[in-house]
């Protein structure tokens, strides 16, 4: 599930689904953030949520409306791991070896010149790999 594209709709029914209480008016808020991979924002939005706050439940519908009004394209760069060509459309980076190693050597250097953390580049260099599994 969480190796697949995101999709905004569904980004935006979760965040919808969050501001809906459920058994006993518990509400199920952060759920989205969850689904686009990032765990401390939807554990900052519980926290929120448990102290009683409408913060998090007016966040989520937020988030909903900016899922559903955003660009693909921009939703894509920023959930999808996808980069901007010079033409400003979206491409899908291939998954063959040769753009692989490129890109592993590129990030090797931006280490090497002390652009990245270590852990930063293991985090890239992890997803890289997992590309062409």
């Amino acid at each position: 599930m969480f190796s697949q594209p995101k999709s905004r709709r569904v980004a935006a029914l979760l965040a919808i689904v969050g501001v809906v209480p459920i058994v006993g008016g518990f509400h199920l808020v952060g759920l989205h953030k969850l689904y686009l991979g990032q765990r401390w924002w939807c554990l900052v939005y519980l926290a929120l949520a448990l102290t009683g706050s409408k913060i998090a439940w007016i966040a989520g519908l937020f988030d909903a409306v900016f899922y559903l009004i955003q660009n693909p394209d921009e939703f894509d760069v920023n959930f999808n791991d996808e980069a901007v060509s010079e033409t400003g459309t979206i491409s899908l980076q291939s998954n063959s070896v040769v753009t692989v190693s490129e890109s592993l050597r590129e990030l090797d250097q931006l280490r090497q010149d002390g652009l990245i953390s270590e852990y930063e580049f293991e985090q890239k260099r992890r997803k890289l790999l997992d590309r062409i599994k």
